[in-house]
């Protein structure tokens, strides 16, 4: 992946947008009218099934999704109504984690450095003039879906701002580069300053002196422990590559564990062709079926073992092991630790 300019090689696909993002905006469409059957006709609502928490999913399951609720809601702002009442977590740990830093710059310079975690192929920069200083934020899909999840992302991140000072953040104005038929007063509403459209860019316009307003829970020693954190989680997203060909298979080990089916011969049953096929098929692209069914268990057992609630034997038979010392001995495998030892780490369980 070309960070800068949000490209993926073409011999290869991966999960691209944050799981939190679209499971907020599936439950928002459904508390307002819109139907599973609907959703269904556009979506694949076993892709979006999966998308939980940190789960990432493909740029054409979102798109398909924001382009059907873009249609549905055609004549009103939605993505208003949907920055308004969002809650902070469709953001991920990325929110909370900006709340820590010292000041609106730091807040900002966070979602710049940690951009790809949201979205894979979202590119967010900013400019910075004699008087004023531009968060600007751009993604593929806003030419698919009307801007839609683009202006309430903008709008989210402009209230986590607001909501997370004392003091008044002075924005300017807000610019959005699409064309939009709703009328702007209801954008003008929201974020109480001129909105243009067609303007080129998609930026959130501050007064120089905003960069220096203090973070009302700032601390040092959290936004350090979360800068580290999410260090590793970059780096993880920036090696999680996989081949084209294995799209299918990958999608189909996918939904199986959807079921508690880990199965190898299941995988290849999912994705319409032989185990032994399968099995090749991996292996001329430098790994193993059983490898790429791990990649998808630990996946879905470090999100159980963060709910404190799931004992740890449960947490193996959700992932498909029926021996408890099985499921350790292979989370060590995989982690270097034992789900014990992890969940102590990333929850601060006392042993």
């Amino acid at each position: 992946m070309d960070a800068e300019k949000g490209t993926i090689n073409a011999n290869f696909v991966k999960p691209e947008t944050l799981g939190s993002i679209v499971t907020t905006i599936l439950d928002f469409a459904i508390s307002h009218g819109m139907t599973l059957e609907e959703i269904a006709q556009v979506s694949d609502l076993s892709t979006i099934n999966y998308a939980r928490l940190d789960s990432r999913i493909s740029d054409d399951a979102v798109a398909e999704l924001m382009s059907a609720i873009a249609n549905r809601w055609a004549d009103t702002a939605i993505s208003m109504e949907i920055a308004r009442s969002a809650p902070f977590t469709m953001l991920g740990g990325l929110a909370k984690g900006a709340q820590f830093a010292n000041d609106i710059e730091a807040m900002l310079e966070w979602f710049l450095v940690n951009q790809t975690i949201i979205a894979d192929q979202s590119a967010v920069h900013l400019e910075q003039a004699d008087s004023e200083v531009a968060l600007v934020i751009a993604h593929p899909s806003e030419h698919q879906d009307q801007g839609l999840l683009l202006e309430a992302v903008t709008g989210l991140i402009w209230r986590l701002l607001q909501e997370s000072t004392d003091s008044e953040v002075s924005l300017l104005r807000v610019e959005f580069a699409h064309k939009k038929p709703v009328p702007v007063e209801a954008y003008e509403s929201f974020f109480q300053v001129p909105v243009s459209f067609q303007t080129g860019r998609n930026a959130l316009v501050f007064s120089r002196e905003s960069l220096g307003v203090p973070v009302r829970h700032a601390n040092p020693q959290m936004f350090s422990f979360v800068e580290r954190h999410f260090a590793e989680l970059r780096q993880q997203l920036g090696s999680d590559r996989y081949p084209l060909a294995l799209a299918k298979l990958r999608q189909g080990i996918m939904e199986n564990a959807t079921q508690g089916e880990y199965g190898a011969a299941a995988a290849a049953a999912k994705a319409n062709i032989s185990l032994r096929t399968a099995q090749r098929l991996a292996k001329q692209h430098g790994t193993s079926l059983n490898a790429l069914i791990d990649e998808i268990r630990l996946a879905n057992a470090k999100s159980f073992l963060d709910d404190p609630e799931i004992d740890i034997a449960t947490v193996g038979q959700l992932v498909g092991y029926t021996d408890a010392r099985a499921f350790r001995r292979a989370f060590k495998r995989w982690t270097g630790l034992s789900p014990k030892e992890y969940r102590r780490e990333t929850l601060g369980e006392k042993t």
